[in-house]
């Protein structure tokens, strides 16, 4: 008997360190339960701020984005030049019905406006229109795990609307 209350005192003692036990890792538990919390309402956060990001860039960005392109020095100078290169070929050809019209045998190095490089101008133009590069497509990619602040703020319009809308 006395061997029975031995192992029945031994195993209430072991059932009570086990369930030490069990309290610590109840609390270790809490704890962890405590920190994924925070960190699942952090995530939470940057999803939504990521789908408002590309609601923002779909609705009004890409819109945006195409009228700083639009507007912007890079492109308007090169539609200048390629618009003044055109110009100069149309005089040209002006020049040369006019002249071929009168049947005057009038040289062209006396006729004033004449320019003679007027098509290989044009050509340059257009080879300097389409190998533009836009600033603000080119830092797009810095902007890709930024927040929708920041994105608006990173991207300056030339038409005086605001990114913050």
């Amino acid at each position: 008997m006395e061997e029975s209350f031995a192992n029945a005192r031994l195993a209430y003692a072991n059932m009570m360190a086990g369930e030490a036990d069990l309290k610590a890792q109840v609390e270790d538990m809490k704890g962890h339960e405590e920190e994924i919390e925070v960190e699942n309402a952090a995530l939470k956060a940057k999803v939504e701020d990521f789908q408002a990001t590309k609601t923002w860039m779909l609705l009004e960005g890409a819109r945006l984005l195409a009228k700083n392109i639009h507007k912007g020095p890079e492109m308007t100078a090169a539609v200048a030049a390629v618009n003044n290169a055109m110009s100069a070929v149309g005089v040209n050809s002006g020049l040369n019905g006019y002249l071929h019209a009168l049947k005057k045998k009038t040289s062209y190095a006396e006729v004033s406006m004449l320019n003679r490089n007027a098509v290989e101008e044009l050509n340059a133009a257009i080879a300097c229109f389409d190998s533009l590069i836009f600033p603000v497509v080119k830092d797009l990619p810095k902007l890709v795990n930024e927040l929708l602040s920041k994105n608006k703020d990173a991207l300056s319009f030339v038409s005086g609307e605001s990114s913050k809308e």
